[in-house]
């Protein structure tokens, strides 16, 4: 284990190090506007900073959870398998693995972003034309003009995950899980005069041509480091229940959209019952907490069931929640001065509100044994709400691990 252990931790610091010194995606996002001679400012740094961020926990995040489970039987000096279903994909069951059997995972997922708060990533505008100064070469106020802005946003993940779980005891799991994130962003920018004020702040209709300039990147890194425990409490009659520890390392370079930068600790409690020999409802409910910023935890939480259709397939099918207990960021960071009917009004960049969010996700999948201990998985998610950044079709994930 302490081998495998210092091989994953090797291939972070190698996908760490190794980068050229480019301008990082976050970089490319906030200095889009300047593609058109807007200058970026705050505004526009703080947005590209959330944005980068909310990518990075978006991601979906395989269970350390095996699809077979095993206890030693001291009569028959052997292992048994103790779970009867062949587990959940994306939620966490409470059975352990089994002392001194090791499992090992691979899965793939492509996330594509496509809207915000319901708004295409496409056409990215606020409720207005935004508000510039006019001045001279000495810094005086010649007067300002106001600009219709709009971005196109193309935002793409593709995540290879590698898992470890070693069976420390009967009831006690460690896990270890590196993604590896290949990152695409494509940004588009329109800008176009509509009217213009003297220093009086009157303003007049004064429309000029559109103005296009674009910019884009591609970064691939590890992302964060997650090890997770989890122990398995004593069954109650009908009830098994376990208790989970996961703590996330910054490995993932948060200005490339593959981490949040931050140490996380999260506890969790798992709970499952079987019904009719095949079916395994499940309860997960954790905490996330950003040991440097408090702001951004969350909740995390979930139900499911699992169904073997026969002993070598099972369908599983999951509602997901994540909610955020505050606004993440301090929204007026983000904001902007735009042209209301009421007048000049500080409004949000782009009109992407970055407050306190929920998401609420609908997650079905299969898992096959293919050989043994072989199994594959795989896995759809599809959002059941609009808020903050999302996909508007379905995040596909595959996989096959094995246990040994």
């Amino acid at each position: 284990m302490s081998r495998s252990l210092r091989t994953i931790l090797t291939l972070v610091a190698v996908c760490a190090v190794g980068r050229p010194a480019a301008a990082s995606l976050r970089d490319n996002l906030a200095r889009a506007s300047e593609t058109v001679g807007i200058n970026s400012g705050s505004a526009f740094d703080a947005l590209a900073e959330a944005i980068a961020i909310t990518n990075a926990n978006n991601i979906p995040v395989v269970s350390a959870s095996a699809g077979f489970t095993y206890r030693y039987n001291p009569q028959l000096e052997a292992f048994e398998r103790s779970a009867e279903t062949l587990g959940p994909i994306f939620l966490e069951r409470p059975q352990t693995l089994g002392q001194g059997k090791f499992n090992v995972n691979l899965s793939w997922q492509y996330v594509q972003y496509d809207e915000y708060d319901g708004q295409s990533l496409g056409n990215l505008q606020g409720n207005g034309p935004i508000v510039l100064r006019n001045v001279d070469a000495a810094g005086n106020l010649l007067g300002f003009q106001a600009d219709r802005l709009q971005y196109r946003l193309g935002l793409q993940n593709n995540v290879v995950a590698f898992s470890f779980t070693y069976g420390i005891l009967d009831n006690l799991d460690v896990n270890l899980l590196l993604p590896l994130i290949a990152t695409s962003l494509d940004v588009g920018v329109t800008r176009q005069q509509v009217q213009t004020a003297g220093p009086d702040g009157t303003f007049a209709p004064n429309s000029g041509p559109p103005i296009t300039g674009r910019t884009d990147g591609n970064a691939f890194g590890a992302g964060d480091l997650l090890l997770r425990l989890k122990y398995q409490l004593p069954s109650f009659d009908w009830l098994r229940s376990a208790a989970g520890l996961q703590m996330r390392f910054p490995s993932g370079r948060a200005s490339d959209f593959h981490g949040t930068g931050d140490f996380w600790v999260t506890p969790a409690f798992y709970a499952s019952s079987l019904l009719w020999d095949r079916v395994e409802p499940f309860v997960n409910a954790a905490v996330d907490f950003d040991a440097n910023d408090f702001a951004q935890s969350q909740a995390r939480y979930g139900v499911g069931v699992d169904v073997d259709v026969v002993s070598r397939l099972g369908l599983v099918f999951a509602f997901l929640g994540r909610s955020q207990f505050q606004d993440p960021v301090n929204t007026a960071d983000t904001e902007f001065l735009y042209l209301t009917p009421s007048g000049v009004q500080p409004q949000p960049l782009l009109g992407i509100d970055l407050g306190r969010k929920d998401f609420f996700d609908f997650s079905f999948g299969l898992r096959a044994v293919l050989w043994r201990n072989i199994m594959l998985f795989a896995n759809g998610i599809y959002a059941l709400n609009d808020q903050g950044l999302r996909n508007n079709t379905v995040i596909p994930t595959v996989g096959f691990e094995g246990t040994f």
